[in-house]
């Protein structure tokens, strides 16, 4: 049985031997022709080039198997993750142990997934997923944001790579973002107690390319995809 394409960039020669093994262009060669990197516009036609010329085109990236990481925060040293793996959010609230359900709980915030709604108290909000609100009515875009989280934008989230001088803009290294848009809903601080009461941590993990969620333009061919 043939072996699928590791594609790993998560150091500098990782993804340089992901490239030679994906293009089975020889390393002389793109040491070649990198030094010919100013007679191109952009670095991504150069890499198109010597693939067309001296190699081949990768196979269609469902084909691959993907090394990432995963950014995370836990009170419990990942307890969950060790018992439940790596979840979605949906998933992740629908686990009754894991620790944003045990935190939401804790604080009387409830969700109703099939209903789409959203209980504190004795209040319940709408978070159905429709058009986006206008910016001037906060109330209305934070109900939106969070329906847009759990019905659309729930997917667990890797990185390929990781530059620590610029960490990711959503601050998933110090709380769940869906934290962020319920605290602008309840006029809460729960994003600011998490991140006092959790470390961050970054999970290395595999998962096949046919499960992950292509996300760029429909109009991309698999070659398209690939390169």
């Amino acid at each position: 049985m043939k072996r699928a394409p590791v594609y790993d960039i998560r150091t500098s020669e990782n993804a340089w031997n992901t490239l030679v093994a994906l293009t089975g262009v020889a390393p002389q060669i793109w040491e070649r022709m990198l030094l010919h990197r100013s007679e191109y516009r952009w670095e991504d036609d150069l890499v198109e080039d010597v693939v067309r010329r001296y190699g081949q085109v990768p196979p269609r990236y469902e084909e691959w198997t993907f090394t990432y990481f995963h950014i995370t925060t836990s009170a419990d040293q990942c307890s969950s993750f060790q018992k439940h793996g790596i979840l979605d959010l949906v998933h992740s609230y629908e686990c009754k142990d894991s620790e944003l359900r045990t935190f939401l709980d804790g604080k009387n915030i409830k969700l109703d997934l099939a209903g789409r709604t959203l209980r504190f108290g004795r209040q319940t909000y709408d978070i159905s997923f429709g058009g986006r609100p206008p910016r001037s009515d906060g109330k209305a875009r934070a109900r939106w944001a969070i329906g847009r989280k759990l019905y659309y934008d729930f997917a667990s989230c890797g990185f390929l790579s990781v530059w620590a001088g610029n960490p990711y803009g959503g601050y998933v290294h110090r709380r769940p973002e869906i934290l962020s848009d319920i605290d602008e809903l309840l006029d809460l601080t729960l994003s600011e107690e998490w991140h006092i009461s959790h470390k961050p941590y970054e999970i290395t993990a595999v998962v096949p390319g046919a499960d992950i969620v292509y996300d760029g333009d429909d109009e991309h061919t698999d070659r398209d995809k690939a390169l």
